[in-house]
């Protein structure tokens, strides 16, 4: 019964939608449905979970050109003379806790920042960044914005420059925010996506961790244990997206990665 439980988790996980397991319910929009070009255009697609996402003078995410290690799609906003940004009317249940991956798009020198509206008024600008290696991926977040019922949502670019929108995540109103209970977990994994056939798992102690990798079905693939520095072997694995699940007693950390 545990094991039932455990893999609707993971599917519901690869659909981007968290359900009331363990009292975190969490949304996630990964763009895997955009339907951005190559052009700037505003437009909208229907996301994770039934969300409608409508963006406004936006593209794709360029391929990832800057090798900035984006997973899968993402949506470029061009600049806020032209009101850039992208939003979600009527998302149910809530909001509790914001979470946004944020990368530079393209080369060119200058800050990049969005900035937050629910309903209508605002609740943060992420901190400026212009990367010299372009890289780098930020994480802007905020927390206890505590609002019931169905919300709006809108990221805005408010500087001249590119900037790329991923994986946007709120938990439900109420609930926490699950990726901070990953994050206890310290472990790097990479590379992502995967060229070679080989995840490595580098972490800051030598407890030994259990590792799982499923599909997006919810079906275990591998199951294997591993120290401080160590890898596991995924060749025999499809090209495709997977979730990597690593245990450390009570910590826990669960990654999408993709494996080319």
């Amino acid at each position: 019964m545990k094991q039932k439980y455990f893999l609707k988790f993971i599917l519901l996980m690869a659909i981007g939608v968290f359900t009331s397991f363990n009292m975190s319910a969490q949304g996630l929009e990964n763009f895997n449905n955009s339907a951005a070009t190559a052009s700037y255009l505003s437009n909208s697609f229907t996301g994770n979970n039934g969300i409608v996402w409508s963006y406004v003078a936006s593209r794709d995410e360029n391929g990832d050109d800057n090798d900035a290690g984006i997973d899968g799609n993402a949506l470029m906003l061009r600049r806020s003379s032209d009101n850039s940004a992208v939003s979600a009317t009527g998302i149910p249940n809530g909001i509790g806790d914001f979470s946004v991956t944020l990368y530079k798009g393209f080369t060119g020198n200058g800050n990049r920042q969005v900035e937050l509206f629910i309903n209508g008024v605002s609740k943060g600008t992420s901190v400026a960044f212009d990367d010299a290696d372009d890289k780098d991926k930020y994480t802007f977040s905020v927390s206890g914005i505590n609002i019931d019922g169905a919300f709006d949502l809108e990221i805005r670019n408010v500087t001249s420059k590119q900037v790329i929108v991923d994986d946007i995540t709120w938990s439900e109103f109420g609930a926490a925010l699950s990726t901070d209970s990953f994050n206890k977990l310290d472990v790097n994994v990479y590379p992502n996506p995967v060229t070679n056939g080989e995840v490595f798992i580098k972490s800051s102690n030598g407890e030994e961790k259990n590792v799982e990798v499923y599909n997006i079905l919810g079906r275990r693939l591998i199951s294997t244990k591993v120290n401080a520095n160590d890898k596991i072997d995924v060749s025999n694995l499809n090209a495709g997206i997977y979730l990597l699940k690593i245990n450390e007693g009570e910590k826990q950390l669960t990654k999408k990665i993709v494996i080319k």
